[in-house]
């Protein structure tokens, strides 16, 4: 694999790179010029590559489990081998820091090694039933499962449910999103090299209006899942609501910090500034921050001096921060903090645009704005934190609450009640304590509210990959003579 991109991309349906309906453009957000052409999968493109996935299956669900895990470490052998050329492409389509991009390009292979790992541990269970019967389960591929990945973390997100829905015995079809598509279609390409059975793995470039439309809406997919917003995520359900496909969602966040009186303020301080990794644009970033009034002032202090040190340049230059996706992007971003301004909102640190090529936004540290502003309450995708004082733990779990996400949430306090006691009540699928961020290939990640249905990751994936099937048998003797 070269470090540099192809100059075009088609679409990857059975083992190879094939054209589509049409082409677009992929940019780079930290120039704003063209990497490379990507065709366009449209309506034939994913008929083709649910055909191809629907043709593997048969054969990569009847592989031998173990063997099926020994082809899954290969690949993650493989991508290790070229993740510093899958970085780099990441970092080009995405304007991510190169440094960031490498250690997601690892994390995302680690679901290759983890879950290659488990493919001979998928087990069922034995039920004691009434009468002489043997009564047991067994858990079995559901087919065809259709991936819809976002562009912030491709070779990661995409991974992440990729990797156990091939472990499980599935086949894949996935879409990328379409400002971060050369990645994933390297992601199959290389895996497809490393020994992955032809057609098990394809990728769909293409428009949400026509490419996604027909992928969710596809009779013969028999999963989906989808990490993005809300929106979207509601019209992936309605879609697969009509072939009753079961459906996966992460629909972002809106994560509280919750900041003790008795934190260790040097870790917090340095910890939360991972709110700007990839300029903010995380799903789980902890955006709202809550300080208890008596080290609210030190923190502040401490924070803001680390922001305004904090450096911004495009994401080959490895700065602490690049550009934001797009310019439709980096346009909403400043509304939201506009809005803020507008409406009696501080400014500690950033709160403007950078001049010139690429899409930069300053890194940004807003206070003295209420809960129920919409910069407080909507998942703004940039590089902007909300600043809150409370003074009692019933007050800050009350307004960390108060959101429609539940994504996330970290909590600082060096005390173990209180660790227990907040991570009990705080409505969010992780809780993380005394760092930021941590997770896991073995932990399961997903959200409460309308961040999302079902889980990714750790042993719970397995559930959402397969299905369950429940074998009666009758051990009585036969009234037949």
């Amino acid at each position: 694999m070269s470090t540099e991109p192809r100059e075009r991309y088609g679409c990857f349906v059975d083992g190879a790179y094939v054209d589509g309906n049409d082409e677009f453009v992929v940019e780079n957000p930290s120039t704003e010029e063209s990497i490379a052409k990507v065709a366009d999968a449209g309506e034939a493109g994913v008929e083709a590559a649910v055909a191809s996935a629907s043709r593997a299956h048969e054969d990569w669900s009847t592989i031998d489990p173990a063997e099926r895990g020994r082809i899954l470490r290969d690949v993650a052998a493989r991508l290790r081998d070229v993740a510093g050329d899958l970085a780099y492409i990441e970092t080009l389509e995405s304007g991510r820091p190169l440094s960031q991009s490498r250690a997601l390009v690892d994390g995302g292979i680690d679901y290759f090694d983890y879950y290659g790992g488990l493919t001979d541990k998928i087990q069922g269970e034995t039920i004691p039933v009434p009468g002489e019967r043997l009564d047991y389960t067994v858990r079995e591929p559901l087919g065809v499962t259709g991936h819809i990945v976002p562009w912030n973390a491709t070779v990661l997100l995409g991974s992440r449910s990729i990797a156990p829905a091939l472990a499980c015995g599935n086949a894949v079809v996935a879409k990328p999103a379409l400002e971060a598509p050369l990645s994933l279609l390297s992601l199959a390409d290389v895996a497809t090299e490393a020994g992955l059975p032809e057609g098990v793995f394809n990728v769909v470039p293409g428009t949400g209006e026509v490419t996604g439309t027909r992928l969710t809406h596809h009779p013969d997919v028999d999963a989906l899942v989808f990490t993005g917003s809300v929106p979207t995520g509601r019209q992936v359900m309605t879609a697969a609501a009509e072939n009753v496909t079961p459906v996966g969602l992460e629909l972002g966040g809106k994560s509280p910090c919750i900041v003790f009186e008795d934190a260790d303020l040097d870790r917090a301080v340095t910890d939360t500034l991972n709110v700007f990794l990839n300029a903010g644009q995380v799903c789980f970033a902890t955006t709202r921050l809550f300080i208890h009034e008596e080290v609210k002032a030190e923190f502040l202090d401490r924070f803001v001096t680390a922001v305004e040190d904090l450096t911004i340049g495009a994401g080959v230059d490895d700065r602490d921060l690049g550009p934001l996706v797009s310019a439709t992007a980096l346009d909403t971003v400043a509304r939201y903090v506009d809005g803020s301004i507008d409406d009696g909102a501080t400014v500690l640190a950033g709160g403007g645009r950078i001049e010139g090529d690429g899409h930069f936004y300053r890194p940004t540290v807003v206070t003295a704005v209420d809960d129920d502003h919409p910069i407080s309450r909507d998942e703004v995708f940039g590089p902007v934190v909300t600043v809150y004082e409370f003074s009692s733990e019933t007050e800050v779990v009350r307004r960390a609450n108060d959101s429609e996400y539940g994504l996330y949430a970290a909590v600082w306090t060096n005390r173990l009640d209180r660790a227990h006691r907040i991570a009990n009540e705080l409505e969010a699928g992780s809780v993380v304590v005394n760092e930021y961020p941590a997770t896991f290939p073995q932990a399961p990640f997903g959200g409460y509210k309308k961040s999302g249905i079902g889980r990714e990751k750790g042993l719970q994936a397995v559930e959402h990959y397969t299905q369950l099937k429940n074998i009666t048998i009758s051990l009585s003797p036969s009234s037949t003579p």
